[in-house]
C-alpha cells in the first residue's frame, strides 16, 4: 500500500498545501477564504506565465456566474496577505489579460493525513436490476463502518447516492462533497458468493493509492466489510483507537437470508411513502425471524432500529394510529439498544418516542446526546437531536444541530428541508423559505418539500402561493392526510371558507383514521378556536405525537391567548 504523500509549492517563507488548501507563513496558518487559496494554487503552479481572467474564474467557479469583481476581491485578499507591500511582490496584473506569478516557486514532497472521505455508490455488476438493493446495502455498511472510526469524517449515503453512474469526475465529486478522499468500486452477487472490488483515491491529485478485490460467501460479508475498512483506514493512515481496533478484527458471521432481507428491509425504508415503510416494516420483521438460532445477531439490532423508526413515521406523517404504531415502534426500539447499547440508530429512534410517545424531554434529550457521542459524524442522530431541541423551543441550538446534519450529509434533501422546519419553528420564515426552496431545487419531485414550503407561506399571509405549493404536494403524495390537512388550513387563512370545509369533508371520507390535531389545524384556518380547542382534547385522548410541537407551531398562535391552550402546552411537559 502507498505512503501518502503530495506535492506542495513554496515561494519566499511561504508554503502552499494544494490538498490541506493552506497557505502557511514558517509553519503558522494564513487566514484565507477558501476561493482565494484556489486562485493563488492555479497562479503558482505556473510561474512565470500570465494565467487569463476568464481561466482563472472557469477553474475555480466551475459552475457558477461570477462577475469579475470576486476575482479581483480574492486577488486584493491575497496581494494583502503575501505581503506584496504594494508593489506587486508576486502576483503582477497584466493589463486585459491577467494575472502572473512572478516569484520563483519550489516543489517539494510532504507527508499528508486524509481527515474526510466519501463512498461513492458500488455499481451491481450483476446485471440483475433486482440486486441493486445488495449493492446499495454493502455501499451503506461501509460508510457506516468507516464512519465509526473518530479521526475520519465521512459523507453520509444519501448525499454521494446522487453520484450513482455520475460522468462528473473525482475531483469535482470531492469538491461538491468537501471530501479529501474517494472509494469506488463495484459487487457482484452470485448465489451465495460475492465479489467486492474497491480503490482508493485521493481526489485532489486524481492519485490511486490501492485497489484489492475481496471476494466470499455471503456468511462471510460483515467480516470482508471489516477488511475493507481496516485497508481503507491504513491507506489514509487514519488513528484507530482500541475500540476501533477491536470492532474491525472481531470475526462476524451472518445468515445469508436473514441478512439479505435485512438490506431489503434498509432498501425501502428511505422510500418515504406509506408503502414504502410497510414493507420496510415487513422485511425486517422477516429478518429476525428467519434465524431463530442466533436472535442476537448483530445486524438484528439495526433490523429493530428500523421497525422502530417506520412506525414513528407511519404515525406522524400517514396517519397510522399512534397507540398501535408507537406500542410496535416502543417495544422494537428497546429490542434495539438491549441487542446493541453501542447502536446510535437505536438510541436516536429511543430518543424519539421518549419526546412523541412519553413527553419526557429529559430523557429524550439524554437519549440524542448519547446517539451523537455514539456517532459524532452521522447526520441522523442531529436530525433527531434537532427535532428535540426545536419543538422544545430551543431554537438556535436545533437550527445548529440540523445545520450540522446538513453539513454532513449536504446533497440530503431531508437534511437541508429540516433546516427549514427549525427555521419555521423559529419563526425565521424568509429563511426557512429560502432553506425549502434550496431543497426543491436538489429533489423537484418530493411532495414534503411542497408540504413544508406551503405551510410557512401561509405565515407570511401569502395565501395564493401557498395553496398552490400545498396542491402540489397534495397530487405528488396523494396519500399523506397531513398535506391534506395543511390544505385545508391554508385555504381557511385564505378566507376561503366553503373551500376549506369540502376540502374537510373529503379528508375525513378517504381516511379511516384522522389524527384529531388534523381537525384541529383546519378549526383555526376557519377561525373556530373552540372548535380547534375540542379537536385538541380529542387528541390528547389518543395521545397524538404532534402534540410536542403545541408550544412553538406559529399555526397555534391565534390560540396562545386561552388559558385551555397554555394548560396544554404544560400536559405535554413545557412552559407556554
Amino acid at each position: 500500500m502507498m505512503t501518502l504523500r503530495a506535492t506542495a509549492y513554496e515561494f519566499g517563507p511561504y508554503r502552499l498545501d494544494p490538498l490541506g488548501r493552506s497557505l502557511l507563513r514558517d509553519g503558522e496558518v494564513i487566514a484565507l477564504p477558501p476561493k482565494a487559496v484556489e486562485i493563488l494554487l492555479a497562479l503558482v503552479r505556473h510561474p512565470g506565465i500570465v494565467v487569463g481572467k476568464l481561466e482563472l474564474i472557469d477553474a475555480v467557479w466551475p459552475e457558477s456566474y461570477v462577475e469579475e469583481a470576486n476575482l479581483n476581491q480574492m486577488i486584493f485578499l491575497l496581494r494583502r496577505a503575501i505581503g506584496s507591500d504594494g508593489q506587486d511582490r508576486y502576483i503582477a496584473t497584466v493589463p486585459r489579460r491577467g494575472f502572473c506569478f512572478t516569484a520563483g516557486v519550489r516543489t517539494v514532497e510532504i507527508p499528508c493525513r486524509i481527515e474526510s472521505m466519501a463512498v461513492l455508490p458500488l455499481a451491481n455488476l450483476s446485471g440483475d436490476p433486482s440486486q441493486e438493493y445488495f449493492a446499495d446495502g454493502i455501499t451503506e455498511a461501509l460508510i457506516t463502518e468507516l464512519a465509526k472510526i473518530r479521526s475520519l469524517r465521512v459523507v453520509s449515503r444519501t448525499s454521494v447516492m446522487r453520484y450513482r453512474g455520475t460522468k462528473e469526475s473525482i475531483p469535482q465529486i470531492a469538491r461538491a462533497l468537501r471530501a479529501q478522499a474517494m472509494l469506488e468500486g463495484s459487487v457482484m452477487k452470485s448465489g451465495d458468493r460475492f465479489r467486492i472490488t474497491a480503490q482508493l483515491i485521493h481526489a485532489a491529485a486524481d492519485q490511486h493509492l490501492w485497489a484489492e478485490t475481496y471476494e466470499g460467501a455471503t456468511s462471510d460479508i460483515l467480516d470482508v466489510q471489516a477488511r475493507v475498512a481496516r485497508d481503507v483506514a491504513a491507506g489514509l493512515r487514519a488513528e484507530l483507537n482500541q475500540d476501533d481496533k477491536a470492532r474491525l478484527t472481531t470475526l462476524r458471521t451472518v445468515h445469508p437470508q436473514a441478512y439479505s432481507l435485512y438490506l431489503k428491509g434498509r432498501y425501502n425504508a428511505r422510500i418515504l411513502t406509506e408503502a414504502g415503510q410497510r414493507k420496510a416494516i415487513r422485511y425486517f420483521q422477516d429478518s429476525v425471524r428467519s434465524d431463530p438460532h442466533d436472535a442476537s445477531a448483530y445486524y438484528y439490532a439495526s433490523a429493530y432500529a428500523g421497525i422502530a423508526e417506520c412506525f414513528i413515521e407511519l404515525a406522524y406523517f400517514f396517519g397510522m394510529e399512534p397507540m398501535s404504531a408507537f406500542a410496535e415502534a416502543e417495544a422494537a426500539a428497546v429490542k434495539a439498544v438491549a441487542l446493541d447499547e453501542k447502536l446510535a440508530e437505536a438510541h436516536a429512534a429511543l430518543g424519539l418516542l421518549r419526546l412523541l410517545n412519553d413527553w419526557d424531554w429529559r430523557t429524550a434529550d439524554a437519549e440524542s446526546l448519547r446517539g451523537i457521542e455514539l456517532a459524532p459524524d452521522d447526520a441522523y442522530v442531529y436530525w433527531r437531536r434537532g427535532v428535540c431541541l426545536r419543538y422544545a423551543g430551543r431554537s438556535e441550538e436545533a437550527v445548529a444541530a440540523h445545520r450540522h446534519a446538513e453539513f454532513l450529509d449536504p446533497f440530503s434533501v431531508v437534511a437541508i428541508q429540516e433546516v427549514g422546519w427549525a427555521l419555521y419553528y423559529g419563526r425565521r420564515f424568509d429563511e426557512a423559505i429560502d432553506q425549502f426552496h434550496k431543497a426543491v431545487e436538489l429533489e423537484p419531485g418530493w411532495d414534503q418539500l411542497y408540504f413544508g414550503l406551503g405551510q410557512t407561506l401561509v405565515q407570511q399571509q401569502r395565501h395564493e402561493e401557498a395553496i398552490a405549493a400545498l396542491r402540489t404536494a397534495a397530487r405528488m403524495g396523494p396519500g399523506n392526510a397531513f398535506t391534506e390537512a395543511a390544505l385545508a388550513y391554508a385555504l381557511g387563512r385564505a378566507g376561503r371558507s366553503r373551500e376549506a370545509e369540502q376540502a374537510l369533508q373529503r379528508l375525513t371520507e378517504k381516511y379511516a383514521y384522522v389524527p384529531y390535531w388534523f381537525y384541529s389545524i383546519v378549526s383555526i384556518g376557519l377561525n373556530d378556536k373552540q372548535r380547534a380547542l375540542e379537536a385538541l382534547e380529542n387528541a390528547f385522548r389518543n395521545h397524538e405525537p404532534c402534540l410536542v410541537s403545541l408550544k412553538v407551531d406559529p399555526v397555534f398562535d391565534p390560540l396562545r391567548q386561552e388559558a385551555r391552550f397554555s394548560d396544554m402546552v404544560r400536559r405535554v411537559g413545557l412552559e407556554p
